[in-house]
């Protein structure tokens, strides 16, 4: 019965600890859960407390969620086929401490010390799938985006579909063709894509030179015309897009530099229910410790590095039509070919990349013809506010 229990400790890679667990002794919520699920006992072996009702799992019950994290993460280097060179390994190894601190246990003391201990081996390298030159899905889309990055930048961008084989990076990555599509499979999987209701306030601001005397009306309060749209952080040049913020701090932020500045303010006001892709609040990432959330937490974590990437501060030194063209490409994608449940998008809400907290809208334009229009939005008024010193502008931003 010993060897036997040796060889399923093996196999499975811990062994069975002794010992009753409360909730109180994990952070994690999803462990948490586990306790509560499987409690049996009324008192805690490790922090002892006592309870009227059971409230103490055993601690083999969070061993199974805590070992299929580090069993995804790692592996023990002659399992991750880690080559082996005269003299040892080929890279360094961790011991299973620094493993459980890595995927973020955090416990009781003593209950960390006995879930330590009751691994097999002490000895981990960095694995997916359990071989140490393989890539989570999260990293390979990263990659992907690195090098959808450099190929639309300086290759190929308006027939990135033709690629030569090539051109595109690694043998695990997607083509940048492929990545759009898993990026739109993503995003009705997470439901980012999300209506906004008629009534709800936009604002839009332009600095005002000194002296300047052009009407705040509806046109040019409004996007610019066609042959006049420099490019933008979503719209290639001479496509115009409207640019809004939900705040009117947003706003101000995003265009105004410092004072001494005048900015001319103006209020929209959508007018029908407007069908918008939702970057401005993707969903938390699930517990690591839940393997049936794992799928789902790839995704969302490559979601959250690229919506930093897209929209990030540009330095203005002259070369930021080439640094938005990767946003430009993505936009004009979900502009023109994207559909949820067989509807367009009206546009993208974005995090501020200079007001923390602060949400962006960019529209597309209804009509792509000369004379475009923006349809799902109706403005409503503007007025002018001056700004003399930081103190002001300050006040005008985070109020």
């Amino acid at each position: 019965m010993v060897k036997h229990a040796m060889l399923e400790a093996e196999h499975r890679g811990w062994y069975k600890s002794s010992g009753h667990v409360c909730d109180e002794c994990v952070d994690d919520e999803y462990l948490k859960s586990i306790i509560r699920l499987n409690a049996n006992k009324q008192e805690c072996d490790f922090c002892g407390r006592k309870t009227r009702s059971h409230s103490a799992a055993p601690v083999a019950t969070l061993m199974e969620p805590i070992s299929s994290a580090v069993f995804y993460y790692y592996n023990e280097p002659s399992g991750a086929c880690l080559p082996y060179a005269e003299g040892g390994y080929l890279f360094d190894t961790i011991g299973t401490d620094d493993v459980l601190m890595s995927i973020g246990l955090e416990c009781n003391d003593e209950l960390f010390k006995v879930i330590s201990k009751a691994f097999v081996h002490d000895a981990w390298v960095d694995t997916a799938g359990g071989h140490w030159a393989s890539s989570h899905q999260n990293e390979i889309l990263s990659q992907s985006w690195n090098n959808f990055v450099e190929v639309v930048k300086h290759e190929v961008r308006y027939f990135f579909s033709r690629i030569p084989t090539s051109t595109e990076s690694g043998s695990q990555e997607y083509s940048p063709l492929q990545l759009l599509s898993v990026l739109s499979h993503l995003i009705q999987e997470l439901g980012l894509v999300n209506t906004f209701p008629i009534g709800t306030s936009l604002f839009r601001v332009r600095e005002r030179d000194e002296g300047a005397d052009w009407e705040l009306n509806q046109e040019l309060m409004g996007a610019p015309p066609s042959d006049r749209a420099a490019a933008g952080r979503m719209n290639p040049a001479g496509i115009s897009y409207l640019y809004l913020a939900f705040e009117q701090e947003t706003a101000l932020a995003e265009v105004l530099d410092g004072p001494p500045c005048s900015a001319a303010i103006a209020r929209f006001e959508v007018q029908r229910e407007i069908f918008v892709l939702n970057l401005t609040s993707l969903p938390q990432l699930p517990s690591i410790f839940d393997d049936s959330c794992r799928e789902h937490g790839e995704g969302l974590l490559f979601l959250k590095r690229f919506v930093t990437e897209i929209s990030k501060p540009v330095r203005k030194d002259g070369r930021e039509h080439i640094e938005y063209v990767p946003s430009q490409v993505v936009s004009e994608y979900f502009a023109l070919a994207f559909r949820a449940n067989g509807q367009q998008l009206d546009g993208i809400a974005y995090p501020s990349a200079v007001h923390p907290g602060g949400k962006n809208l960019v529209l597309f334009p209804n009509n792509r013809g000369y004379d475009r229009n923006f349809e799902q939005v109706v403005f409503q008024s503007a007025h002018e506010q001056k700004f003399a010193n930081w103190a002001e502008l300050s006040a005008g931003i985070c109020c």
